[in-house]
């Protein structure tokens, strides 16, 4: 896992129960989802690690090999590589994407979400004017005229205006 170093803390001495002392320090890092997160390391936990991590800075990146405990909880257990410093680049802004760390849908994404939910109300109103016993043709012919309705692809008036007339002249 490559991280990017955002703060390390400064180690902190406490003593054992058995009269031992040890250290801990608290890493501030970016994971490689971009999302900030904290990590507390013990110096006997994984004492190569917690050395290598305690003389970090700011900006570095590191890859970190990973894995579960028999709690559950992920340790660092090594390092895959040395310490790399990130150098700061400047990219051009992207045009008509997603925002990096931004959960916000795009206009393109909420368009589309429209569209689905005009869809299933217009399904859902369409068996209800149906009524049961209908065919799933039935169905889906009305939901779409009900559909082309709220997109304003058809005023609707040209179907009735396409209907035989119920009382000849």
């Amino acid at each position: 896992m490559l991280i990017n170093i955002i703060d390390v803390g400064a180690p902190n001495t406490h003593a054992a129960k058995n009269g031992r002392s040890y250290q801990s320090i608290e890493v501030t890092y970016k994971d490689d989802q971009g999302q900030v997160k904290n990590k507390k390391l013990m110096s006997f936990s994984n004492p190569s690690v917690f050395n290598h991590i305690k003389d970090l800075t700011k900006g570095d990146q590191i890859n970190l090999r990973t894995e579960k405990d028999a709690a559950g909880y992920w340790q660092w257990i090594g390092l895959e590589g040395d310490k790399t410093v990130a150098t700061e680049t400047k990219t051009a802004p992207q045009t008509g994407g997603r925002v990096t760390g931004s959960n916000y849908e795009t206009k393109e994404e909420r368009a589309a979400r429209q569209v689905l939910i005009v869809r299933q109300s217009s399904l859902s109103s369409a068996v209800e004017l149906l009524g049961p016993g209908k065919s799933v043709e039935e169905v889906l012919a009305v939901a779409k005229q009900f559909e082309d309705y709220v997109f304003a692809k058809s005023t609707g008036i040209d179907a009735i205006n396409e209907m035989e007339d119920d009382f000849p002249l």
